[in-house]
This record gives C-alpha cells, sequence and structure tokens, in this order.
C-alpha cells in the first residue's frame, strides 16, 4: 500500500469517520492542526504554510468549483500529515493536485487526498457492479461530493470489471487511468479514432448518452487485438473543457 494511502486510512480511523462527507474538510482541516484560508493566488490553487505546530491551508479564490475545492484542501492536508520535514511547501498549481499527477511529493499527496475523499473501504462494494458505465460514477461523484472527472479515474482503478477513463480535449487523447487488470496501453496525445464515440462530439457536436460497442482497436494500442474484438464504451462531453471523458469496459467474456 502507497505511503499517501496509509497515511490517510490512519488520519480517517483517529477521526472516527464513517463517511468522508460527515464533516466539513475544513474541519477536518483543522483538527489536523491547519486552518483554512481562501486567498489571491494567481498560477496555483493551493499551498500549505507552517511553522512549529501552526499551519495555514491557502486556496486560491479562483477555486469556486466545491468538489475541487475540497480536494485542493484535502491535497494540502496530505503535505501536513506526510511533509513534516517541510516548513513551507512550494505553490500546488492545478496539474499537480491531481490524481493523475505521478511525481515526488505531489504524487503522495494527491494519494492520501484520493483515499481520505474516496476511501478504499466504502467504494469497494460501490464499483462491483455488473456492467460498468458512468451514470454509476455520477452517483458516486454526488455521494462524495467529489468532481466527475475524479470519481471516474477512482471508479476506473478499483472496478474488478477491466476499466479504463480517458480524457480526451480537442480531438486528441490527453491522459488515461486505468484498473491493474485492464492490460492494454492507450496511447496518450494520439488523435482520436473515427470509430470511437467520443470522436463523434468533435466531429458531430454530439456523442449518445448510453455506453456502446466498438472496435477494441479504435481506442487500444496493441498487435494482440483482432478484427472481431470489441469493447463498451460510454463516453460524456465536458464542453466548458473542449473535452469528452470516456469509460472503456472490456467485458469478461471477451479474451484479448
Amino acid at each position: 500500500m502507497a505511503r499517501g494511502e496509509r497515511v490517510a486510512r490512519e488520519v480517517y480511523a483517529e477521526i472516527g469517520l464513517a463517511h468522508p462527507t460527515e464533516i466539513p474538510i475544513e474541519t477536518l482541516a483543522y483538527m489536523r492542526g491547519a486552518r483554512v484560508r481562501d486567498v489571491r493566488m494567481p498560477g496555483a490553487q493551493g499551498r500549505l504554510a507552517r511553522l512549529g505546530s501552526k499551519a495555514i491551508i491557502a486556496v486560491s479564490d479562483a477555486v469556486t468549483y466545491a468538489p475541487r475545492r475540497r480536494f485542493v484542501i484535502a491535497h494540502e492536508v496530505g503535505h501536513l500529515e506526510l511533509h513534516e520535514a517541510e516548513n513551507q511547501i512550494a505553490l500546488c498549481d492545478e496539474a499537480k493536485i491531481d490524481e493523475v499527477y505521478d511525481q515526488g511529493t505531489e504524487r503522495e499527496s494527491n494519494a492520501f487526498a484520493t483515499e481520505l475523499l474516496m476511501p478504499r473501504a466504502l467504494w469497494a462494494k460501490r464499483v462491483d457492479v455488473a456492467k460498468p458505465d458512468l451514470n454509476v460514477v455520477a452517483k458516486l461523484a454526488d455521494e462524495f461530493q467529489v468532481s466527475f472527472t475524479a470519481a471516474a479515474i477512482r471508479f476506473a482503478k478499483l472496478c474488478p470489471e477491466r476499466c479504463a477513463v480517458v480524457f480526451s480535449q480537442d480531438g486528441v487523447i490527453r491522459w488515461s487511468a486505468a484498473g491493474r487488470e485492464f492490460g492494454h496501453w492507450i496511447q496518450w496525445g494520439a488523435k482520436l479514432d473515427r470509430y470511437t464515440l467520443a470522436y463523434d462530439y468533435f466531429a458531430k457536436g454530439g456523442v449518445g448518452d448510453r455506453p456502446e460497442t466498438v472496435d477494441a482497436s479504435a481506442w487500444l494500442a496493441s498487435e494482440r487485438l483482432g478484427k472481431d474484438d470489441d469493447l463498451v464504451e460510454h463516453s460524456r462531453p465536458i464542453p466548458s473543457l473542449r473535452a469528452v471523458l470516456s469509460l472503456l469496459w472490456i467485458p469478461s467474456d471477451r479474451e484479448f
């Protein structure tokens, strides 16, 4: 188990929470020794500053989306709990406060925030579904007060089915996240294949609201695929970001 996730579990247990939404994230931060302040912070979303036993979590006043603000605060609490040798942590920009970010102390703090807000123990049963789709993800996002994107990443990684989530912007695959059993590579930076549902949004301005079967080769970069191999895609547009979020599911009866 990663250190960030382990420490988040310890904090969760020490506070005695049954569900992460039981108390405001600002209250949790205060219980761990930090006061939260909204401040003007160009170019960054969060910062932890401390001296001795006192700490301030500064959150950019530009972060107005409540689920995003919760993740930023949880991320900075992660720095507080994990990186005690630092008296002052550098500014954390949007790219670093993200479950996909995978470098150094930011990776640990993101893992901490993810486990604190979306505990594996609570998600395990909720993601064990017969037919994964984004409707399940949306319900989890609402229940745990996290963003749709954060919930989709967590779902893909914890679902016992073979799932991956893909974020495409302006017709290009920007990033993806998959569960351990997914077993295939998705090429970041590649243009969307015209046989994907996500492509339809950028080409035609719309995408269906139901999961559909598509050619596996339209998404997966693999020489193991046969011409008849397929998977299930469920895509939803994010117009404000000129983007589409896609959940890919390889059903258990597929042999690739």
